[in-house]
């Protein structure tokens, strides 16, 4: 397959725009589709935090490598995503997670990283304003963060450059094949002829294979957020919860940071979220539980925002596996691939993405094992080439 294949990718997510870019820099012809305007799903609503910390044993070379990319794109793209890197503290308020919290630091240790663990006086050095009733904490002053709108903007803009095509509002209804070959997507406007057909819709994604007898265990859940009127400089880097065997909040799915503009941004997960087929076509307001929950964490960690006033709130839908575990690779009939389930980590793992499906297409060496993401794991419902 040379430049003169057609590849079209479905989602201008900040996956989709990264592996966009990386097909046409590769020197495909490319055009990037997408229902709305670009990153104006889950992309558009993440906190896009950069972070190997804690995150998953099974990818940490894989995510190792993703962070490192996106420091060379913030090198290449002279600062255009506003890249901080200022660091991830994992808060421990059970003593019984100090053991689980120095497993995951003996781990990234091995592979080369710098996380630690701190006692009080080193968590209030990192974060003054981090008083709450915590016993300690991990760190990895690693991790990072960029502005997810800018972000998505500036990967689709040098895949522009790089020779692909844009076409905003302009949703996949189908997927035609012939035989057992793909041979272009049909839109609102007409048919677009290609031999490749990358699908990085996000939730959308399993709606859009399953008339072809793809079966994909994608199914949607609520990515809600918070966030305060402006604030002086109070919060320096990322702070969640540390990984714990308590379940709830003591499961790590907290979040808080504090934006360039002042906003205070946060969330606090405590139970389910998965919704029902057809919800990321709605977007409903923010439950009121998850209000209730994700501020009783800011004002226990942080005492001095106790009267902070909410500025606003937003949700999107995010795309989840099984195993939490982006699906990555060839399914179906012959040009078909998909790079799907973020689980809410699609910031930092679209160069990985990106990476695999834009080797395999091309035929050549990926950079990274794309084994922990292969389709075939959720088999015989998904069919591969």
């Amino acid at each position: 397959m040379g430049v003169s294949a057609h590849i079209v990718v479905v989602g201008a997510g900040i996956v989709g725009a990264a592996t966009a870019l990386a097909l046409a820099e590769r020197g495909f012809a490319v055009t990037l589709l997408d229902r709305a305007a670009p990153g104006s799903a889950v992309s558009g609503a993440s906190l896009a935090c950069l972070g190997t910390h804690q995150n998953s044993e099974v990818e940490l070379p894989q995510l190792i490598w993703a962070t490192r990319r996106w420091a060379e794109w913030d090198q290449r793209f002279t600062g255009a995503f506003h890249y901080r890197r200022c660091g991830q503290i994992r808060f421990i308020d059970h003593a019984a997670d100090i053991s689980t919290a120095e497993h995951w630091i003996a781990l990234e240790r091995a592979a080369g990283l710098s996380a630690q663990l701190l006692n009080l006086d080193e968590v209030r050095r990192i974060e003054p304003a981090l008083t709450g009733p915590i016993l300690a904490a991990s760190w990895s002053p690693d991790d990072a963060l960029v502005n997810p709108f800018l972000s998505v903007r500036t990967l689709l803009r040098a895949a522009v450059e790089a020779g692909a095509r844009f076409l905003g509002h302009q949703p996949a209804q189908r997927i035609d094949c012939q035989g057992d070959r793909v041979t272009g997507v049909t839109t609102p406007d007409g048919r677009i002829d290609a031999n490749t057909v990358v699908v990085t819709g996000g939730p959308w994604t399993a709606g859009l294979l399953a008339p072809m007898g793809i079966e994909l265990p994608i199914v949607p859940r609520k990515a809600q957020c918070l966030a305060t009127v402006a604030q002086p400089p109070t919060i320096r880097g990322v702070v969640g919860a540390s990984k714990s065997e308590q379940g709830g909040v003591h499961g790590g799915y907290t979040q808080i940071q504090q934006s360039e503009a002042g906003q205070i941004l946060f969330n606090t997960v405590l139970a389910g979220g998965e919704s029902a087929p057809g919800s990321p076509d709605r977007v409903p307001q923010v439950d009121l539980p998850f209000v209730v929950d994700s501020a009783t964490t800011l004002m226990r960690l942080f005492p001095g925002l106790r009267h902070v006033d909410l500025l606003r709130s937003w949700v999107r839908y995010e795309a989840v596996t099984p195993d939490d575990r982006f699906i990555i690779g060839p399914v179906g009939p012959t040009g078909l691939y998909v790079g799907a389930g973020d689980n809410g980590t699609g910031f930092l793992r679209a160069p990985v993405i990106a990476e695999i499906i834009a080797s395999a297409i091309a035929g050549t060496r990926c950079a990274v094992d794309p084994s922990p993401y292969d389709p075939a794991r959720f088999a015989p419902k998904v069919a591969l080439q």
